[in-house]
């Protein structure tokens, strides 16, 4: 068993802090138990939310790992000294995941997404990893904000024997969805968003460099600007704010400790 991940708090949270090989692998041996458990990739958005959200907050604590999806959660984790801290980002982890559940036998679910956003990335998934255990695909119907446990979810998960189930409903449905039914769901559940919509090449990666300088949510804004103008603009600035703050406070209780 891999030994647990160290943890930087950010905003508030504890967020998991080390490489993302390291982090992977704490993902991978909680799937690999089929531990009952759920993981948010945790970008400024939730973590800008959780601050003026009491109940959101309890969510994301609840989460057996808080991953440092956005590269701004990152380098917060750096600037509050643990340098080896890196960005693990949905679109980045969740193709990780399946190449090395497919390599282990571990069989997967995955929950969320339109039908047609399912349908290419199982024609995906078919091409580039023929001996994934797919053990279910369901797209829900439009659900609310903060979705009501669906005991025949539930039990469609259950039956199905997954280990690892990936939810992309969106933040902070998905974080909702998986907090209510974890409890229920005797495996491990990982939000990551749009990554069904990367891995099966409907949406395309912004260039290394731009998620280098932590701007590959620009690239998304410019792409859909109505949907995601709100998210973006508003808690980017907020989780900037904040994280001076925060930031602020790490330094001056480390001078007096002093």
């Amino acid at each position: 068993m891999n030994q647990p991940v160290s943890t930087v708090r950010v905003l508030g949270r504890q967020v998991a802090a080390g490489s993302f090989a390291a982090i992977g692998e704490a993902v991978l041996d909680l799937a690999r138990r089929g531990a009952q458990s759920y993981i948010c990739v945790s970008a400024t958005h939730p973590l800008s939310l959780a601050r003026s959200d009491p109940d959101f907050a309890r969510v994301l604590d609840g989460a057996a790992l808080i991953l440092p999806d956005g590269r701004p959660v990152s380098w917060i984790q750096r600037l509050k000294g643990f340098a080896g801290a890196e960005q693990v980002s949905g679109p980045d982890l969740a193709p990780w995941l399946v190449a090395r559940a497919e390599a282990e036998k571990i069989p997967v679910y995955f929950f969320g997404g339109l039908p047609d956003e399912l349908t290419a990335l199982k024609a995906t998934l078919a091409q580039k990893h023929a001996g994934l255990d797919v053990v279910g695909w369901e797209s829900p119907p439009t659900l609310p904000e903060r979705p009501d446990f669906d005991p025949e979810a539930t039990a469609r998960i259950n039956a199905s024997g997954a280990k690892l189930v990936f939810v992309g409903l969106g933040c902070p449905r998905q974080e909702w969805w998986m907090a209510r039914h974890s409890p229920e769901i005797g495996a491990t559940l990982i939000g990551i968003g749009a990554a069904f919509n990367f891995m099966s090449g409907r949406l395309e990666r912004a260039p290394r460099w731009i998620r280098a300088l932590g701007l590959e949510w620009l690239r998304r804004l410019l792409a859909e600007p109505r949907r995601l103008a709100g998210r973006y603009l508003v808690h980017n600035s907020r989780f900037l704010w904040f994280g001076l703050l925060d930031l602020l406070a790490h330094w001056t209780g480390r001078r007096e400790e002093r």
